[in-house]
């Protein structure tokens, strides 16, 4: 009986840590394998029960100690040790990698400095349209001018060597002067002297102006005088500079292309406007300012002329492959190239 009861004891003994083996066993797979928010601590504890302890040298801001610790991560290896990095402290090592025997992590300390500087202000440049000036011309409305400002920047050292350099403040001392540019938007300007009416006037301003532009006078005849005035009626008879413009277009081609009356030049430039309607003032005081006073319309060569409907709707048209000179209102005049 006495054998008996020593051996159901042994075997007993030998089933319980058996089964304290398997659970231990479980209890690991499961820790390891199927980790959660609430076994953190758990798994935490267990990997510092299970894993093997090595050695490794910690020089925080030149301070070097000595540890023996599991291994792990480097993150989890600073927490368990209780260095907390400072807010410009460098890493050298992903917070993920995980340590090796003998390993040294070296956490050198950042020193920062405050730096001011004078730096210019480069002025900005400011386009303003006016109406009061052709296209294409400018004027200097205001130069500019740079200014000064005191800027201070917070220096960051590593090794002793610059590793960010951030912008602290900034402080105005001199303001920047803004450079003012004035540019015209019109395609022509209405001279201020066009009622003299003589040869020392000029109706309209183009960008495209010819300052040494003259024509020589030219004597009508009292037919071509009728027919001409007939013409600008037809053309452009309800405004006195619109039918000035014409009469030059007209001049122009007697002066240049050796026209010898003005219903050869109608056949020859091509005029449409019809001459069987009466006469307007505007046509007959066109033709005494331009013809009788030598006047200009504009200083510049003019041949042709077209309505801007016809040139804006019929692409590739003749007047399109000549110059283009300027427009007044609905009709367009070209010089030849």
């Amino acid at each position: 009986m006495k054998v008996i009861s020593i051996l159901m004891f042994t075997m007993l003994t030998a089933t319980c840590l058996s089964n304290q083996s398997a659970t231990a066993k479980n209890i690991k797979k499961d820790v390891l394998n199927t980790p959660t928010v609430n076994q953190e601590k758990t798994i935490a504890e267990t990997e510092f029960q299970l894993k093997p302890f090595i050695d490794i040298t910690v020089d925080y801001h030149g301070n070097s100690r000595n540890y023996q610790v599991p291994y792990d991560t480097v993150g989890r290896t600073l927490k368990r040790l209780g260095i907390v990095l400072e807010e410009n402290d460098v890493l050298p090592f992903d917070n993920e990698e995980y340590i090796f025997q003998n390993q040294t992590i070296s956490i050198p300390k950042i020193e920062t400095r405050m730096s001011t500087v004078k730096e210019p202000i480069i002025y900005k440049t400011k386009i303003l349209e006016s109406d009061e000036m052709l296209d294409g011309e400018k004027t200097v409305v205001q130069n500019g001018s740079d200014g000064i400002k005191a800027v201070t920047y917070k220096q960051y050292f590593f090794n002793g060597n610059i590793w960010r350099n951030n912008t602290f403040s900034e402080k105005i001392l001199v303001p920047a002067k803004d450079q003012i540019i004035k540019i015209g938007t019109r395609n022509i300007i209405e001279m201020p002297n066009a009622d003299l009416k003589n040869e020392n006037t000029v109706l309209l301003k183009t960008k495209l102006d010819d300052t040494n532009f003259r024509l020589s006078k030219v004597k009508l005849s009292e037919k071509d005088r009728d027919l001409l005035e007939r013409l600008l009626t037809g053309e452009f008879g309800c405004s006195f500079t619109g039918a000035c413009l014409v009469a030059q277009a007209i001049k122009c081609a007697i002066v240049y292309d050796k026209y010898n009356s003005i219903e050869q030049l109608i056949r020859g430039m091509g005029y449409v406007g019809s001459t069987s309607m009466g006469k307007t003032t505007n046509a007959v005081e066109a033709v005494k300012f331009i013809f009788d006073k030598n006047g200009l319309a504009v200083k510049h060569r003019l041949f042709y002329m077209c309505t801007a409907d016809y040139y804006d709707s019929t692409p590739n048209n003749f007047h399109s492959t000549q110059k283009f000179i300027l427009q007044y209102q609905n009709v367009k005049f070209f010089d030849r190239w």
